[in-house]
């Protein structure tokens, strides 16, 4: 075999190895979409029930009601991993619509920080609020972002958060600061994987379904922004969104 023919023969076993890697994901994101809309009508349905027999537990006994109460909380749990592992397949697979809106980020900041429960009666600082920032994006899921970036900086820090606005050059930043816990340097390649957990010990009591910075970064990716983390164990975090 001549050195030419050997290079294409290689060629097309790398293409052929990408085609069927492409073709590995895609069905992947199909059975993950398939599977979580399947499963979240009925999850509903069982969850209206207990709900149900919540309001009219008057004859419950005070275990039943301690044990409904667990059954509702994993039931909510439960729903919302559905819908967000849905939401990822529907973003990975392109099916998912958003909006292009002149925004202003000052506006929707103060607004993320209001929404949010975890907020109430922690100290937040917004810097660059004299700054008229605005930017192509989708309110209502960045929005969303920024709520759950708040919500870890709330999370894994007891000090103050500091939320930062910045022009640069032709794109704007919003960066999300606190001075918690920090991620191991080792973590941090990986925290934008699907169901990925720095503290492995961690339950979804304490650290979500670890499907939300997962969610929030292919987010900012279809805004055509990008999610960049910095961190230094024990001196605290930084999330910066560049639109």
């Amino acid at each position: 075999m001549s050195e030419f023919t050997a290079t294409i023969s290689q060629d097309d076993s790398e293409r052929n190895l990408r085609l069927n890697l492409s073709e590995s994901q895609a069905m992947q994101r199909q059975l993950i979409n398939n599977f979580s809309h399947e499963l979240r009508t009925p999850l509903t349905v069982a969850y209206g029930y207990m709900q149900s027999i919540q309001r009219r537990s008057e004859n419950l006994t005070t275990l039943q009601k301690n044990a409904l109460e667990v059954a509702i909380f994993e039931m909510e749990c439960t729903i919302q991993l559905v819908q967000e592992s849905l939401e990822l397949a529907r973003l990975d697979m392109n099916s998912m619509f958003l909006l292009q809106e002149l925004v202003s980020l000052n506006k929707l900041v103060s607004e993320a920080i209001t929404v949010s429960q975890n907020a109430k009666g922690r100290k937040i600082v917004i810097e660059g609020e004299e700054l008229n920032i605005i930017a192509l994006i989708d309110p209502e899921h960045l929005k969303r972002v920024l709520l759950k970036l708040i919500d870890n900086a709330i999370r894994y820090s007891d000090d103050v958060i500091t939320i930062r606005l910045e022009k640069l050059n032709e794109s704007v930043a919003i960066s999300i600061c606190d001075l918690g816990y920090g991620i191991p340097i080792e973590d941090l390649p990986h925290i934008f994987n699907p169901f990925y957990r720095v503290d492995k010990s961690r339950s979804r009591n304490t650290g979500g379904s670890g499907l939300g910075l997962a969610f929030s970064k292919r987010l900012v990716e279809k805004m055509g922004g990008i999610l960049n983390v910095y961190s230094q164990l024990g001196e605290g975090s930084i999330f910066q969104i560049i639109l």
